[in-house]
């Protein structure tokens, strides 16, 4: 018999996407997949972020700002701004990007809301989430492929409504927020001190 019909590929931009997303999985899985919930919650200093906390932060931050992408990519469907070409950044956001790249040189704060409090959290909670987001990240990058990602816009969840950000900027700025975070977590782990 026939299989099903193969799904169209992915824009060579967002199949690039696709591919950061499992790679930064992947990464989070070597680093996190032997720990036990002590060495997940361990922290090298005082008010220094766990392991957990790392990845606490990013399921907060991708419940965030996924929502409003999938939201403004509808839009833009519906308002027939069809795919024109490869997601492009501006210049501002190119170099806030690029801030966030590991290694990380300039510390930011979290926004309050998003920064996890110290309080002990389980990885048998905080992992599957993290691993949920990716499938649904990869998932959504196939349901926008039709979409101008350039077009479709949405009110920054932070500065407000005022402040407009591209649906397709605000992918790769998660994907190098995660990076940055996961790099971060690394170091936890590598730290003096870190229980083995």
């Amino acid at each position: 018999m026939p299989g099903a019909p193969a799904a169209d590929p992915l824009p060579a931009d967002l199949e690039a996407l696709a591919a950061e997303f499992t790679a930064i999985e992947r990464d989070a899985e070597a680093l996190v997949g032997p720990l036990d919930d002590d060495q997940f919650n361990w922290s090298p200093r005082r008010r220094a972020w766990s392991i957990g906390q790392c990845l606490a932060h990013l399921n907060s931050m991708n419940a965030i700002y996924m929502e409003p992408v999938e939201r403004a990519a509808a839009e833009a469907r519906s308002a027939g701004r069809v795919r024109q070409g490869a997601i492009r950044c501006s210049i501002p956001a190119r170099a806030f990007i690029a801030l966030l790249e590991p290694p990380v040189r300039i510390k930011m704060l979290a926004p309050p809301r998003t920064a996890p409090p110290p309080a002990r959290r389980h990885k048998a909670a905080v992992w599957p989430e993290f691993v949920r987001f990716h499938a649904h990240a990869r998932s959504a990058l196939a349901s926008m492929a039709d979409v101008d990602l350039n077009r479709a816009t949405f009110g920054n969840p932070f500065l407000g409504s005022f402040v407009r950000m591209r649906a397709g900027t605000a992918l790769r700025i998660i994907a190098a927020h995660e990076r940055r975070h996961v790099w971060q977590a690394w170091r936890v782990r590598e730290a003096a001190g870190f229980p083995r």
